[in-house]
């Protein structure tokens, strides 16, 4: 056989061997692709789901900012000096009354 045709067919395997490899990668590929697209198509509803658990979240959260002014004001009111001495100032007042009568 002449060397131009051994040449030509050795080249025309190589090619052969190439597409196969190709025909490998694109069908990993797919795949793969494939795999992704039912991942996201799972994920469709994810969206709806942030913007629930966020308006939850912030619901929440003014909740608790109320339940902490609300304890925040009694806590002050019950640790405060003018409280106590107007308590003491009105059972002394009382005292006084019950003692007249």
């Amino acid at each position: 056989m002449p060397e131009s045709i051994q040449t030509t067919g050795m080249m025309l395997g190589e090619m052969k061997g190439q597409l196969r490899e190709l025909i490998h990668n694109l069908n990993s590929m797919s795949a793969k692709i494939d795999s992704l697209t039912e991942r996201v198509a799972g994920a469709a509803g994810l969206p709806a789901k942030v913007r629930e658990l966020e308006d939850r979240i912030m619901t929440l959260e003014a909740d608790k900012n109320k339940r902490d002014g609300a304890m925040g004001f009694g806590a002050w009111l019950a640790r405060s000096p003018v409280i106590a001495w107007l308590a003491a100032a009105s059972v002394a007042f009382w005292a006084m009354m019950k003692d007249r009568t």
